[in-house]
């Protein structure tokens, strides 16, 4: 089996270099969960309305703009695949408590690993979230790092079990899998079941293209550190601090790219990261909370 493995942000401006790479192969294979939703609408069952309005997703644009691709590509004769098989049981582990059968899903082994890895990183997102509300920043930066490290966890397993399911395929054709640009195991595993495989990052691709080179944000760093076992030697407190400031700055909307500006969450992301890199801890406390207090402020005044 050959594979090409695209790394990409879940931005719309990341849609049409997508394409570029979708447009060589046969088979292309979504990072989700499956979803018949999908599968009605590509089949022309619901109109693009139907399936944007009854998707849960946080991206609107985004789903909006892939569901128009997806649909181009299916009528060109390539085959959707949905395959995210660590959320699948996570939306499987909601079904259960919903129906009375948790105990009885849990007794699976794959299930209890999903299960205690997602509770650990989930319960780490929560303590940062308290901690968070209390201000103190030396501790939220504890808690970052502490989250880190499971969320990191979090990544090994998904892309250890997507992989698997992905070499069980055994399709005959060329097969494209879209893969978050954290997800950077899932070649490793891929390869590890005698699957051929290649990777293209569509942020360095359009990074050549602006004549820019990529600048990572300091989260993303922290938590790539710790999926590949790296010793940080005492710099996670100062990338955790400054990945803090990076987050309070980032707009959280949804940008559409525009002749003037085809990529513009990567270059506001860019310019930031290089921002927050350049500062140490002292500073990155001082900006970070005066952000927060402002944020706090606005609140107050709903």
């Amino acid at each position: 089996m050959e594979v090409k493995v695209v790394f990409l942000a879940h931005r719309v401006e990341f849609l049409e270099l997508l394409r570029e790479e979708a447009d060589r192969y046969s088979v292309l294979v979504l990072e989700e969960p499956s979803d018949l939703l999908l599968e009605r609408y590509l089949k022309g069952s619901i109109s693009l309305e139907e399936y944007v309005n009854s998707s849960d997703t946080s991206f609107p644009q985004y789903t909006l703009h892939q569901a128009c691709l997806l649909k181009n590509l299916h009528n060109q004769g390539l085959k959707v695949l949905q395959i995210e098989p660590y959320l699948d049981i996570i939306e499987r582990i909601h079904i259960s408590i919903k129906v009375g059968k948790f105990k009885e899903y849990i007794s699976n082994p794959e299930v209890k690993n999903v299960l205690e890895v997602e509770r650990d990183a989930v319960g780490k997102l929560i303590e940062y979230q308290e901690e968070l509300m209390k201000g103190e920043f030396d501790r939220i930066v504890d808690k970052v790092i502490e989250f880190a490290r499971k969320d990191s966890e979090r990544f090994k397993l998904r892309d250890y079990m997507r992989a698997a399911a992905i070499a069980e395929l055994r399709e005959d054709e060329k097969i494209i899998v879209e893969a978050g640009y954290l997800h950077i195991l899932l070649p490793l595993f891929l390869q590890r079941h005698n699957v051929r495989v290649e990777t293209v990052n569509l942020l360095e691709k359009a990074c050549k293209l602006l004549n820019l080179e990529l600048d990572e944000n300091p989260g993303d760093t922290l938590t790539k550190a710790y999926m590949l076992n790296q010793q940080l030697d005492g710099y996670e407190k100062l990338m955790a601090a400054q990945s803090l400031v990076y987050v309070s700055l980032l707009s959280k909307d949804e940008k559409l790219p525009t002749t003037g500006n085809l990529f513009p969450h990567l270059l506001e992301e860019i310019n930031l990261a290089r921002k927050v890199k350049s500062m140490n801890y002292e500073e990155c406390k001082i900006e970070f909370l005066k952000n927060l207090e402002r944020k706090f402020k606005a609140v107050r005044k709903m």
